[in-house]
């Protein structure tokens, strides 16, 4: 069955179910056009067809929720391709955007030695092809200088308007620079040498007229695996635009439990759950570690979310393989959630008490139902990134009788509820949660006079129990303007946590908000927390 897209115009709404298992969508496009717009649905795959290039690229995957779609038509033919059970129901709404007239890149001089050379050489006629073999002989990125800070230079070739970087040591997508009038694109920071991160490199980034936000994603059109990169990860991606390029350099620390060994298949079992709380359903996913115990009382249940890049894309399980089969931890049960879509994850992980309930009241005794295990809240930890990370403390610190441990990386802590975006005191919404728990500490201790141990544990529990945590973020997650500031408002949290004398233990690497550095950095958190070689201790 084709639909075609050109009888309604640049808005594009179908909705239907699928039959024969797929569905062809005629786009009526130009080569170059963009489009925009989301896909929902349950079990659906979307794929941009190409002439010779069937299913080239996988759009989204409908999971019940609405997922974002932005892509390029590459020619004329271009097609759509929805695939999924018969009798599934789709809702594909799109978007074919203007472009405006400019589509041009700023420039700039190179500060790599290797391209300053290259410069020179390019005006003297050698050709381009001599050059780019010459600039990616051993892989990109360059990597040179000596000294306490490495050169480290993203390379591009091809583009006809721009480039532009993902990821990488910025918290912006930068520009690259067009070396002369030559196709070859560059971009050079100087890093310590301890930098691990990933990145993808996006070729002529749409530009129109619209506001900043849209403006920004559409850079998820092109961006995709650097094809002059040697380390894609992960390696199993569906196409490179699901892939990233990475960089480990020279004094890049370890990653505990990487890489996970090919072929691994680990105790994971993934159904549907309905929350009441909620009024939603998603998936969730239940791991156990080899030999897992449920008797076991030096047992770890973690809660993750994410759930589904954890599994795939950072392979958590395979780590929690690898760490428990070693002994460096005990055992583990894990609880991987589906975020449904970026709209719930955005309403839920923040800072939602609806949420913390869900997790407390529902989640939690259906899965220590399903361990036969019993509830230990000292080892019972909520870990995430990005706002997963803001929301691990702040479910934590919503219901403290069920969650005794965080692992927060890269968290979100500048964000704040409607109507507290900024505080007199000028820290952060956590931040002043956190003040306010030590002070009802205090009050609390002072009230419990003459009371036994019971009466006083009783009355303490929501307020001072204690929360043990490993907070980390990336050297490279600053903000120029200071919105969306990660790495201070991060070790302001570790410095509050620590002064009201709880157990939390901080990490700075030098990354940015990176998913191939969080991997190996839940690794380190857990070892904090509750690794067999040492005993956890606070670190500053």
């Amino acid at each position: 069955m084709i639909l075609p897209l050109q009888a309604f115009g640049q808005d594009v709404s179908i909705s239907g179910t699928i039959s024969a298992d797929s569905i062809l969508i005629d786009l009526k496009a130009h080569a170059g056009d963009y489009f925009s717009g989301t896909l929902t649905g349950q079990d659906l795959h979307l794929y941009q067809n190409e002439p010779e290039q069937p299913r080239m690229r996988l759009l989204a995957q409908g999971s019940g929720g609405a997922e974002r779609v932005h892509f390029i038509a590459q020619t004329e033919e271009s097609r759509l391709e929805l695939v999924g059970p018969d009798g599934a129901a789709f809702d594909l709404r799109l978007m074919r955007r203007p472009l405006s007239a400019d589509q041009s890149a700023p420039t700039s001089a190179p500060e790599s030695p290797a391209l300053r050379a290259a410069s020179t050489q390019l005006a003297a006629g050698k050709s381009e092809d001599d050059i780019w073999s010459q600039l990616a002989a051993t892989g990109t990125p360059l990597v040179e200088g000596e000294g306490d800070k490495a050169i480290l230079t993203f390379l591009y070739r091809g583009a006809q308007h721009n480039v532009r970087l993902l990821g990488g040591p910025s918290s912006d997508h930068d520009w690259l620079s067009r070396l002369g009038t030559s196709d070859i694109w560059f971009k050079s920071y100087h890093v310590p040498w301890d930098t691990r991160l990933s990145y993808r490199l996006a070729p002529d980034v749409p530009q129109f007229d619209a506001n900043w936000r849209q403006k920004r994603i559409a850079i998820l059109a092109t961006a995709a695996a650097d094809p002059a990169n040697r380390s894609p990860w992960p390696p199993a991606a569906p196409d490179r635009w699901h892939q990233w390029s990475t960089v480990s350099l020279r004094d890049a620390p370890d990653q505990p439990g990487f890489p996970v060994g090919r072929g691994v298949v680990s105790n994971l079992r993934t159904e549907d759950f309905t929350s009441d709380i909620l009024g939603n359903r998603r998936a969730v996913s239940l791991y156990r570690s080899p030999g897992y115990d449920p008797a076991d009382e030096d047992a770890i249940l973690l809660f993750m979310f994410d759930g589904p890049r954890a599994i795939s894309e950072l392979q958590i399980p395979g780590m929690l393989d690898t760490l428990t089969v070693s002994g460096k931890l005990p055992s583990v049960a894990a609880v991987f959630i589906d975020p449904i879509d970026g709209t719930h994850r955005g309403a839920e992980l923040p800072g939602n008490p609806k949420f913390s309930a869900f997790l407390a009241d529902e989640l939690l005794p259906y899965v220590l139902g399903k361990l036969g295990a019993a509830h230990q809240r000292e080892r019972t930890v909520l870990a995430g990134a990005s706002y997963g990370g803001i929301g691990s403390t702040n479910a934590a610190l919503d219901r403290p009788e069920s969650f005794g441990a965080v692992i927060s990386l890269s968290g979100s802590y500048w964000w704040s509820p409607e109507g507290q975006e900024v505080a007199d005191n000028g820290l952060s919404y956590v931040a002043n949660r956190l003040i306010s728990r030590g002070n009802a500490t205090e009050t609390a201790v002072e009230n419990t006079a003459g009371q036994t141990p019971g009466q006083m544990a009783e009355q303490t529990v929501g307020q001072a129990a204690g929360l043990r945590s490993f907070i980390a973020a990336g050297h490279f997650e600053t903000s120029p303007d200071g919105q969306y500031e990660i790495r201070e408002t991060s070790r302001q949290v570790h410095g509050i946590l620590r002064a009201l004398g709880e157990e939390s233990h901080w990490r700075e690497y030098s990354a940015g908000h990176d998913g191939f550095v969080w991997r190996g950095a839940y690794a380190d958190g857990l070892l904090a927390l509750f690794g067999q070689s040492t005993k956890s201790r606070a670190t500053d």
